[in-house]
């Protein structure tokens, strides 16, 4: 029986690795920490500065990967990875820590959290690059998709369980209270980097060719497909809370956890169905599965099926980046693919946050009813750029 088929899809397999499971532990730990930070520093911050103050966190959040992505991945080629992530995952732990500690003893200042801010987000390209470098050295070739599968799932449980965990501690304990969950969260994924095993470094493995993205066009097309996918992911943002006025914080709330669950569900289900179709046509139909359903808002009212219609529309997209980020790190050399992939981090950082400008335009002039089939559009684009090059 293909090991794609076979119950459960090779999930198991891949978690009886015991490099793979801890370091898949230590990034489901870690992501559900970062939950608690996003909340923590955004309730602290709104409160010191207000709205233009929340903005400029969220812009240092973002801006610090365009310039260490590129140097993430030169450091993984060149240094032990689990020494890397170790001390990455330590330092941040020690930046949110201090906020946690300043605030139990009299307060923090604007400039103290966006020196956190910033610096965190410097630090986090080590572990975002590595999700991908890493990868291929711990599973073999045709768990790939297992593994990143895995990987993917982590995100859901944050996404739908964090924020409120993070909202009910913050209200019962204080801000500092929830930053400490992070910081110990990034403890453990410090514990997980430094129990990896020793992984082959460029000088095991001298490159051979330029690092330059633009020389592997399976690998570029993928990139600006991912940048492409992720920039209507960000008008998808702006468009559910518009969407939702109707209906109140309640339905806004609804309509975030069936996206969470419905993400959730689409990668465990979906990504064994995709990897029975061809290569060339995996990542593609993966990126516009959940257009056409999405398309249906537009003349969906705000309620209980236009919740349902994004929790399916999300569970068809669920398989897209455990499906393009296996083909991704087929498509590199192995002793490029940490340079690579930084450069690749760097880029699609860029897609998301470019989106949500984008959406916060569309929608301040353009009802809902429209932006729906828009934004579908958008998906089938990317679905096309993917296909033009992959091979």
């Amino acid at each position: 029986m293909n090991s794609c088929c076979s119950p459960p899809w090779g999930y198991r397999r891949v978690l009886r690795i015991p490099a793979f499971r801890r370091f898949w532990l230590g990034t489901a730990a870690s992501r559900c920490g970062g939950a608690f930070t996003a909340v923590a520093l955004s309730w602290l911050v709104l409160d010191l500065a207000g709205p233009a103050g929340l903005g400029l966190l969220l812009l240092s959040s973002g801006l610090p990967l365009l310039v260490t992505g590129p140097v993430a991945g030169r450091l993984l080629d060149r240094f032990p990875a689990r020494l890397l992530l170790g001390w990455d995952n330590a330092l941040r732990c020690a930046l949110i820590g201090s906020v946690a500690v300043a605030l139990a003893f009299g307060g923090t200042g604007l400039v103290h959290v966006y020196a956190v801010a910033v610096a965190s987000a410097a630090l986090s390209s080590l572990t975002e690059v590595a999700e991908s470098a890493l990868v291929p050295h711990l599973v073999t070739d045709d768990d790939l998709e297992h593994a990143n599968s895995l990987l993917s799932v982590n995100w859901e449980p944050a996404y739908v369980v964090g924020p409120p965990l993070a909202g009910l501690v913050v209200g019962v304990a204080g801000t500092g209270a929830a930053l400490v969950v992070d910081a110990a969260s990034f403890a453990a994924m410090s514990a997980a980097g430094f129990g990896l095993p020793g992984l082959p470094t460029r000088a095991d493995r001298p490159a051979r060719g330029s690092a330059a993205l633009w020389r592997f066009p399976v690998a570029l097309a993928l990139t600006a497909g991912t940048t492409g996918f992720l920039f209507p992911g960000g008008v998808v943002e702006v468009f559910y809370p518009v969407h939702a006025q109707a209906g109140g914080p309640v339905l806004y709330g609804l309509l975030l956890g069936a996206t969470g669950v419905g993400g959730l569900c689409g990668v465990l289900v979906g990504v064994p169905l995709c990897r029975r179709l061809p290569p060339r046509w995996r990542v593609a139909a993966a990126a516009v599965a959940g257009a056409p359903v999405f398309a249906l808002l537009a003349v969906t009212p705000p309620g209980a099926v236009s919740v349902a219609v994004a929790g399916l529309a999300s569970f068809l997209w669920g398989p897209y980046y455990a499906v393009e980020r296996s083909a991704f790190q087929r498509a590199v050399p192995d002793a490029l693919r940490g340079r690579v992939t930084g450069v690749r981090t760097a880029l699609c950082s860029l897609g998301f946050p470019l989106g949500g400008a984008a959406g916060g335009a569309l929608l301040a002039g353009t009802p809902t009813a429209t932006a729906a089939p828009l934004i579908a559009c958008a998906f089938g684009v990317v679905a096309l750029v993917t296909t033009a090059v992959s091979r």
